[in-house]
């Protein structure tokens, strides 16, 4: 990598730290690599854009899109005049009506002390209303029963389709993985051809009452069959799952334990952390 390139690099790994660092709203959930540069993804929650932030070009100016008007329409708001805000800012007049007419970018640092001085977050410099996090990109790894159990359940990994994850939950991205509703038994809840988020379970906490799960059982045969189900436990103690479905035929409990001549092992192999219907 040329000296050029290092130094981009270098400049991405600082804003990254200046953005991250600053607890915001939001966060870099991907990275663009166009024509050597790197665009930080972003979504506007309250027009369902992406916002790009561009980091430096060769000439070290950051260029944020659309901060002008949004610049402007801040220091409005806090009835400051062009040299109040230079003042809290720590520059010269002329720079702020600069920026405000899109003749000059700021900085990442001039961002970070505008954000300051007008009381927000560096992201709502560059669009209307509050970012939010996009998730994780994860993968719809396969599909699972909601009705009668499924032996093969896994996709080959070129059949893998990208979805977007939720943003708060914390378990690690390895963890995590989508699946595709089959069946019935959960159409209440989870009709057929839904895709549920979900997040492995190794046994580790408990798991409440209600929670939806995805269960895999082991026959003596060494066959193994998974399911979806919501995970009940009663008075007794005794663990359940229990369909969620409109169709007769799907509306009784499965107790966990209960001996089955070819069942080996019954276990709960993940967590179900959210859904997302396709159009």
């Amino acid at each position: 990598m040329n000296e050029s390139g290092h130094r981009r690099l270098a400049a991405a790994k600082d804003a990254r730290e200046l953005l991250v660092g600053k607890a915001m709203r939001f966060e870099i959930v991907d990275q663009l690599h166009t024509d050597g540069y790197t665009d930080m993804v972003y979504c506007n929650a309250s027009v369902y854009s992406v916002l790009d932030v561009t980091l430096p070009a060769p000439s070290g100016q950051y260029m944020p899109m659309r901060y002008s008007l949004q610049l402007k329409k801040l220091r409005n708001l806090r009835k400051m005049t062009q040299s109040a805000l230079a003042e809290a800012v720590g520059v010269e007049q002329p720079t702020i009506q600069r920026w405000e007419s899109g003749a000059r970018t700021p900085d990442m640092a001039d961002i970070l002390r505008l954000a300051a001085a007008l009381g927000v977050e560096p992201g709502e410099l560059f669009a209307e209303g509050p970012l939010v996090a996009l998730g994780p990109r994860l993968y719809v790894k396969g599909v699972v029963a909601a009705g009668v159990w499924k032996e093969v359940w896994e996709y080959e990994p070129d059949e893998w389709e990208v979805f977007t994850g939720r943003a708060d939950v914390a378990a690690p991205v390895r963890d995590r993985f989508g699946l595709r509703v089959e069946g019935d038994s959960m159409d209440i809840v989870y009709p057929h051809g839904t895709i549920v988020e979900c997040v492995a379970y190794w046994g580790e906490a408990a798991i409440p009452n209600g929670k939806r799960v995805v269960v895999q059982r082991r026959r003596v045969s060494q066959d193994f069959e998974t399911t979806v189900k919501e995970y009940r436990i009663d008075g007794d103690g005794r663990e359940w799952l229990i369909p969620r479905s409109n169709n007769p035929a799907f509306q009784r409990p499965i107790e966990i334990g209960h001996d089955e001549d070819d069942i080996e092992e019954v276990r709960i192999i993940a967590l179900v952390v959210g859904s997302y219907r396709p159009e």
